[in-house]
Parts: structure tokens; C-alpha cells; sequence
């Protein structure tokens, strides 16, 4: 028989979590868009970490399960136990009124996305998937990604 690890174990290392994420909308609909993220460390150590390959991608196929990542420069991020940090991801896309409709009526979807991973002070490395989904009703308009969607 084999005993439970400690809590104290278990909870030394970093957790890091997407607190919360915004598609931020321009008022003139020829400018691009951008999405805000914070991020959160809930773990009791350090972790530092880094995004990268941020994508998005805009479809009219709503059958569509599969994306392809664009690569893109790493975004290095430091969080201390309880820290959190904003980003930025500033694509070229521009969300015109058409395109909008077409998202709002479910006729279209748009994906953000990138590949990122994190280190604990002993160098143990975690992955750290960030998928978001356009929603019109979610609070910032980007809900997480549905499982049978797949990024690679």
C-alpha cells in the first residue's frame, strides 16, 4: 500500500492559468483587433515561461476541426507564486462589420491561439496551451476552445 503524497508536495510547484482574455473590438472596423490576456501563476513556486507561434484564424467552414499554427516570436513571461501578468497579441486581422455578422450569427468562427510551456525552478517543464474561441455572449468574447478542435 502506498502513501499519499503530501499536500505540501503536491502544491510545490507552478500552476499557471489564463485568468482572463479580451478581443478587443475597434469603434472604426478598418483597424485590426487585439486580444488582451492575463496571465496567472496559482502554484507555490516561480514560473517562468514563454508563448509563442500566436495565431489566429478566421473560417466560414464551421465543420473545420483543424488549424495550423503561424509561427511567431516567443512572448517570455516571469511569474512569482500569486503574480499575474498581462499580454498582448496584435494580429493583422480586421473584424469588418460583415465579418462580425457572420460570427455572431454562427455562420463563421474565429480562433486564437498559440503553443506555450513553463519551468519550475528544478527546470521540470510543463506545457501550456492557449486556445481561444470568438463567443458574442462570453465577457471579453473569447471562450475556450472546444476539445474536438485541434491546433498543430
Amino acid at each position: 500500500m502506498f502513501s499519499p503524497p503530501r499536500a505540501e508536495a503536491a502544491a510545490a510547484r507552478p500552476y499557471v492559468v489564463v485568468a482572463s482574455t479580451e478581443l478587443v473590438i475597434p469603434a472604426d472596423h478598418t483597424e485590426p483587433v487585439q486580444v488582451v490576456f492575463d496571465l496567472k501563476n496559482t502554484g507555490q513556486t516561480e514560473a517562468v515561461g514563454t508563448l509563442r507561434d500566436f495565431t489566429y484564424y478566421f473560417s466560414t467552414d464551421v465543420a473545420q476541426r483543424e488549424f495550423a499554427y503561424q509561427h511567431s516570436e516567443s512572448i517570455p513571461s516571469s511569474l512569482a507564486p500569486g503574480e499575474q501578468w498581462r499580454g498582448h497579441f496584435l494580429p493583422s486581422f480586421v473584424l469588418s462589420n460583415e465579418k462580425l455578422e457572420a460570427l455572431d450569427a454562427g455562420r463563421a468562427r474565429l480562433f486564437v491561439y498559440a503553443r506555450g510551456e513553463y519551468r519550475d525552478p528544478a527546470g521540470r517543464v510543463f506545457p501550456f496551451p492557449f486556445a481561444r474561441m470568438y463567443h458574442p455572449v462570453v465577457a471579453g468574447k473569447l471562450a475556450i476552445s472546444p476539445r474536438d478542435i485541434v491546433f498543430k
